[in-house]
């Protein structure tokens, strides 16, 4: 090769590993840095999402990573998330993302629901077969009056399997107010059935190890603090379903520990008194459709133990004459010195409630109490449990105490019973009079 030629190829080398990479990576960065490849990268985000993006700056630091700073995403005028910083890496068909500053907002739980059902939806045209994301914390709002949630070491991964997309996290949940304690390790299963006619989506969500949670995190379902206390707790497994377009049914198994009796029948139920600590271990309860009576508990089964505190005279004559307990001679000689309301070591007694509103009630007290015992002071027996099957007709009289007149007939209905009338009551009660207040 001649002078001139090697000349030439030296010049075109030259141009090729210096000048041009420069120009290359020049040209990438005016290109990226110009405001319209902003709405290029929140007009893409927004098409895989089907939601509005909108992103402060994307930052590209290393070959293979994407970096969103300040992005929003919105449905509508509504924020339902939003990060300070989001790290993307692309894989084969797997998306990784980091997030820092992570909030997750919805009106209601239901609306929350309707959203994470509307992506799973927009999986079937997935890019990718996997999306794993974590977070160091994210706060979670529920709206709808509910208290936000406070989570940490979120780790989730979607799987876009077609016949059966699916959602896994792991995070822990924060119960102290101050946040210096570890949280409680939860887990959730999200799974939408593609194959089921009509289609079912499924959501599990369990407590795995640490303390157990405050009762707080039912507050999606009912007032928690206002029926359970503040000092309220709660573990175990909670799984929802729903087919089609119908309302979602529900399984609980697990423990509501230290429930402020106070909050739960003095304060709705003031008729009566009842105070102390009580733990309600549930082996299993249903929330489903009730044929003619709408959604509510169809069935439960578990364990009720309570103690020490005080009972009203006025609640045990009540319990005698509406479900059947029977007092013990000691009850009768110490209201006949004009005592009303009565001391009690131990409450304790199990309990199974069937689709037809019967309850079967034992006594919980061990072996050092006859089987039916289930209330006592010290060695004494206060209470037996009902002879036969008592019911949810009778439960609800108990504690909204009703006239002599009709007493047979009617359930009363007011502010207060309502949410009595979630439990299965009787056919025959639903079809007789009921009396409004």
């Amino acid at each position: 090769m001649t002078r001139p030629n090697r000349q030439v190829v030296a010049t075109v080398a030259l141009l090729a590993l210096t000048v041009a990479p420069t120009f290359y990576v020049a040209w990438t960065a005016w290109r990226i840095s110009r405001p319209a490849h902003r709405h290029e990268v929140e007009a893409e985000i927004g098409r895989l999402l089907g939601l509005q993006a909108s992103v402060d700056s994307v930052r590209y630091p290393r070959p293979g990573v994407v970096e969103y700073r300040g992005l929003v995403l919105r449905q509508g005028l509504t924020e339902v998330a939003r990060a300070s910083v989001v790290r993307l890496r692309r894989g084969d068909r797997e998306l990784a993302l980091e997030t820092g500053g992570l909030t997750v907002r919805a009106d209601s739980p239901e609306a929350a629901m309707t959203q994470v059902g509307a992506l799973l939806q927009r999986s079937s045209d997935a890019t990718y077969e996997r999306v794993s994301l974590s977070a160091p914390e994210c706060h979670l709002d529920l709206g709808a009056g509910v208290a936000p949630y406070r989570l940490r070491e979120v780790v989730g991964q979607f799987v876009a399997d077609p016949a059966s997309p699916t959602v896994r996290a792991s995070y822990r949940v924060v119960g102290d107010p101050k946040g210096t304690g570890p949280g409680t390790r939860c887990e959730l299963t999200l799974t939408r059935e593609r194959q089921a006619e009509p289609i079912r989506t499924s959501l599990a969500l369990k407590t795995m190890e640490g303390l157990p949670l405050p009762a707080r995190v039912l507050d999606p379902f009912f007032d928690a603090a206002g029926w359970l206390g503040h000092d309220a707790k709660a573990e175990g497994v909670l799984s929802l379903r729903q087919e089609g377009s119908k309302d979602w049914e529900a399984d609980f198994q697990g423990n509501l520990l230290d429930i402020d009796l106070a909050a739960l029948i003095n304060a709705h139920f003031p008729s009566h008194r009842l105070r102390g600590k009580a733990r309600l271990a549930i082996t299993s309860a249903r929330w489903a459709e009730r044929p003619g009576q709408g959604f509510g508990w169809v069935e439960a089964r578990g364990e009720f133990t309570a103690g020490p505190g005080v009972i009203g005279y006025g609640l045990i004559q009540a319990l005698r004459t509406e479900m059947r307990f029977r007092p013990s001679a000691k009850v009768v000689r110490t209201v006949s010195a004009g005592q009303v309301d009565i001391d009690y070591h131990t409450l304790a007694f199990t309990f199974a409630m069937s689709a037809d509103g019967e309850i079967k009630i034992e006594g919980g007290l061990g072996n050092e109490f006859d089987p039916d015992v289930v209330l006592v002071s010290g060695s004494d027996p206060l209470a037996y449990a009902p002879q036969g099957v008592a019911n949810v007709r009778g439960l609800i009289k108990t504690l909204v105490p009703v006239t002599a007149i009709n007493r047979a007939e009617m359930v009363p209905l007011t502010a207060r019973s309502r949410i009595l009338f979630r439990l299965p009551v009787p056919p025959d009660a639903m079809d007789k009079r009921i009396r409004g207040n």
